[in-house]
C-alpha cells in the first residue's frame, strides 16, 4: 500500500511518468487492496492516515489532468489509488 502511495506521489514530483508509474501500479494495487482492508481492521488511524495522503495525492493528480499529454495513464494512476481508497474506507 505505501510503495502504491509512492508510486502516485512520484509522478507528483515528476520522477515518473504517468505510463511509468501504470506499469508499476499493475502488480502493487492488487497486493495493496487487501492489504488496505486489513489495515482497516487492524489500525483504523494509520489507514486513516493513509486515507486522508491519498485523498491530497489524487486531488492534485486530478488537477493535473486537463494539462498533460498522458491524461489516459494520469486517469489510471487516480483509478488505482481510489481502488486502495475504497479499500480503506
Amino acid at each position: 500500500m505505501e510503495q502504491v502511495i509512492q508510486t502516485a506521489s512520484n509522478v507528483l514530483r515528476g520522477d515518473f511518468t504517468a505510463r511509468e508509474a501504470i506499469t508499476i501500479l499493475a502488480t502493487l494495487t492488487r497486493e495493496a487492496v487487501p492489504a488496505a482492508r486489513e489495515l482497516r481492521d487492524t489500525d483504523p488511524d494509520r489507514a486513516n492516515s493513509y486515507q486522508e495522503l491519498i485523498l491530497v495525492i489524487g486531488r492534485e493528480l486530478r488537477g493535473r489532468v486537463d494539462e498533460c499529454d498522458d491524461a489516459r495513464d494520469l486517469r489510471a494512476v487516480i483509478d488505482d489509488l481510489a481502488k486502495v481508497l475504497r479499500a480503506l474506507e
